[in-house]
């Protein structure tokens, strides 16, 4: 550093601290009247600060002055190093939240209900809320909100959606705060891509940073399927392998049979992350030629046993030729069986219609069958088939051998509930294993399922215990059709402290969030 930048940085932090003694002074003659102790005079605030009033002036306007200047200047955070104003910001395009709102975003900035570990969940619901109203935050929180999202990256994007024309300028102002200019660029494209089904020509596509290639892809494959895959296509032979793989992971958006011929090329990618992303996604295609192909595979294999042919045996197969080899039947994982690996992947592979056809039984009593050695790799093959293809019958099947979170969002909303509250019935002694359970319905819940899981929370032997455990799927995902059960038992809860605590904050925290619902309707 230079003697004379090293001589700017001493004169900015003795500046800054001879601000923040001023400020202290400030205080002190407030507290004790101005007719006892005089007014500091303002300290340097640099180019940029003000002059003092005349000689003479009464004592109490100089403290209302100071009181009004040092606010000011401790809301800036710096000193500017420029005495030059800059150009003022350009008028907002959105009219500000409704009053109500705004003392809602108050309370959860300054004093947020259920504790500040809470208030970014708050925050999150209102800042989405008004984007959702096409509203903004009010100027005079800006820089507070700003602060708050420089150290908290969840959020940056719903802050700059909602701070408008005034907080895109007030962030250009403070290095700090550069991330508002990508964030906003980043919300209006992400809300862009809901309501436009453009899609971009093929060169367009191709002068695209690969970073930003995936969001694209995944916005046209949603609408447009076809052009989607042409788009992966005409870059096909010069992307990088990262990209294959990343692309072809964004085709699982409408995935049909039209995608078959792409993913078999896919299948003699040199790159073997390319070519198990293309089998995962084949997978997924019971009416693929690959799927036809691991049926030929499996049928060999799969024996009836037993006097009336109601047992059922699964041989292991031999080693794969290279055709096998391309269709996935490779190296297996470290510390898995070859063979094993490879019966996984034939029956992960093959249309489950098969099953049918080699026991001549429905899906419940074919898997009831399986008792051999090779059970566990079969079942473990049809689980990924089951999941990829999101077959609801199998699901229900398979479910009712052991429960499988992973297999629980393929039932239908209520078949789920029911399954995961009974599920908790059965857990309720083991608070982390019931909050896995929980977890398996998405949030926001219905009505029906939030009143009944608290009535069965409250019925659990060890309360404080699970409802901490259960604690973060309870703020993201009751309805408030739960909050009068929940004081019902807060007012029971006795002298379980603990317990106590948690729902008091449960309650505040949706009491908040419904009411700032409220505000924006």
């Amino acid at each position: 550093m230079s003697s004379g930048s090293a001589a700017g940085a001493v004169a900015t932090e003795r500046a800054v601290s001879d601000v923040d003694a001023w400020w202290r002074e400030v205080g002190n003659a407030a507290l004790v009247g101005t007719a006892r102790r005089p007014v500091p005079p303002l300290p340097d605030l640099g180019p940029a600060g003000v002059r003092p009033r005349a000689e003479g002036a009464p004592r109490e306007e100089a403290l209302l002055d100071a009181a009004a200047l040092g606010s000011a200047a401790l809301r800036a955070g710096r000193l500017l190093d420029r005495a030059e104003a800059p150009e003022a910001a350009a008028d907002d395009r959105r009219p500000v939240a409704p009053r109500r709102a705004v003392q809602l975003l108050e309370l959860v900035l300054t004093q947020p209900p259920a504790g500040a570990a809470q208030r970014t969940g708050l925050l999150v619901h209102w800042l989405r809320a008004a984007d959702d109203a096409a509203r903004r935050v009010p100027h005079a929180l800006l820089p507070t909100l700003l602060e708050l999202a420089t150290g908290n990256r969840e959020l940056r994007r719903p802050t700059a959606a909602v701070v408008d024309e005034r907080g895109r300028w007030l962030a250009g102002l403070r290095p700090d705060w550069s991330w508002v200019a990508e964030a906003a660029a980043g919300a209006e494209a992400h809300t862009a891509s809901r309501v436009s089904e453009a899609v971009p020509q093929s060169d367009d596509w191709a002068r695209l940073p690969s970073a930003d290639r995936v969001g694209v892809l995944a916005a046209v494959r949603a609408h447009h399927p076809a052009e989607g895959r042409t788009l992966v296509a005409s870059t096909w032979d010069t992307d990088s392998a990262r990209d294959r793989r990343a692309h072809l992971d964004a085709l699982r958006i409408g995935l049909g049979p039209d995608d078959e011929a792409l993913l078999e090329t896919a299948l003699d990618d040199r790159a073997g992350t390319v070519r198990e992303a293309a089998a995962e996604l084949l997978d997924a295609l019971p009416t693929s030629a690959r799927a036809a192909r691991m049926a030929q595979r499996l049928r060999p294999l799969v024996r009836r046993t037993g006097l009336l042919g109601r047992g059922l045996e699964v041989l292991l197969p031999d080693e794969p030729d290279a055709a096998g080899v391309r269709d996935g039947l490779g190296k297996p994982p470290p510390r898995r069986s070859a063979r094993g690996w490879w019966l996984e992947q034939i029956c992960a592979g093959a249309p489950l219609e098969v099953w049918a056809e080699l026991t001549g039984a429905a899906p419940a009593v074919a898997v009831g069958r399986l008792t051999d050695a090779q059970a566990t790799d079969v079942l473990a093959g049809i689980r990924r088939a089951v999941l990829a293809r999101r077959q609801l019958d199998w699901a229900t099947v398979l479910l009712e051998r052991g429960w499988d979170p992973a297999l629980v969002p393929l039932l239908p909303r209520e078949l789920r509930e029911r399954a995961v509250l009974a599920r908790v019935d059965a857990t309720s002694s083991k608070p982390h294993h019931a909050a896995s359970v929980i977890a398996a319905v998405e949030a926001p819940w219905s009505p029906d399922f939030s009143v009944a899981l608290v009535s069965r929370l409250r019925a659990a032997q060890l309360g404080s215990a699970i409802v901490v455990a259960t604690m973060p799927h309870l703020l993201a995902g009751l309805h408030p059709a739960a909050l009068d059960p929940l004081e019902r038992w807060l007012e029971s809860t006795g002298a379980d402290q603990t317990l106590t605590t948690n729902l008091r904050n449960l309650l505040q925290f949706h009491s908040v969030k419904r009411s700032i619902t409220e505000a924006f309707r």
